[in-house]
């Protein structure tokens, strides 16, 4: 602990040594440097004459960034207490009721999961239909009518494309049902 708070230090102080050096102009910066006739100091130009060197105690630490550290190892038991105070565990659901479709729990103000899979479960299915209808690639845009196997199609929708489901259709999944789905996605 000791030598690697000796070493930080050291590093430390040869950069400002280093630093204090350059601003009196005792001591080459570091790193390589090319020199090429008739070539002039970037600072010199005319377009950068308005910039300045920094200065004050960011320049002279040079990039090093401290940060706090805790002066004692915190115990066990307090670590604890903070992580598992009453405010932060998870406090247990009050609102949740059956669903009125399918039975199971759910929470008000949101869909059920069980219903809402069956519904995305069914429109997969459909989408997956329409694709296999699709000609080149490009999706029609004539309204889309989907007829189950115990079902008939009207006359209004005979000018529709009609998409044909080899079974019988569920009997939680209406019309209204299907409509909604399909003008919000």
């Amino acid at each position: 602990m000791a030598t690697s708070l000796l070493r930080i230090f050291h590093a430390a102080f040869q950069n400002v040594e280093i630093r204090l050096l350059q601003a009196f102009g005792l001591h080459p910066p570091p790193g390589p440097a090319l020199a090429i006739p008739g070539c002039h100091h970037p600072l010199q130009g005319s377009q950068d004459s308005d910039r300045t060197e920094p200065s004050g105690l960011s320049s002279l630490l040079g990039g090093v960034f401290l940060m706090a550290a805790p002066k004692h190892r915190q115990s066990l038991e307090r670590r604890q207490k903070r992580q598992r105070h009453p405010d932060k565990l998870i406090k247990p659901k009050e609102n949740l009721f059956p669903c009125p479709e399918c039975g199971s729990m759910m929470q008000e103000g949101f869909l059920c999961i069980n219903c809402y899979q069956r519904i995305k479960y069914e429109t997969d299915i459909i989408r997956q239909k329409i694709k296999e209808t699709e000609t080149d690639g490009l999706a029609s845009t004539a309204e889309t009518v989907v007829r189950y196997a115990d079902e008939t199609i009207t006359e209004s929708d005979k000018s529709k494309r009609v998409i044909e489901m080899a079974r019988k259709k569920p009997h939680w999944f209406t019309k209204d049902m299907y409509d909604e789905h399909w003008k919000t996605s």
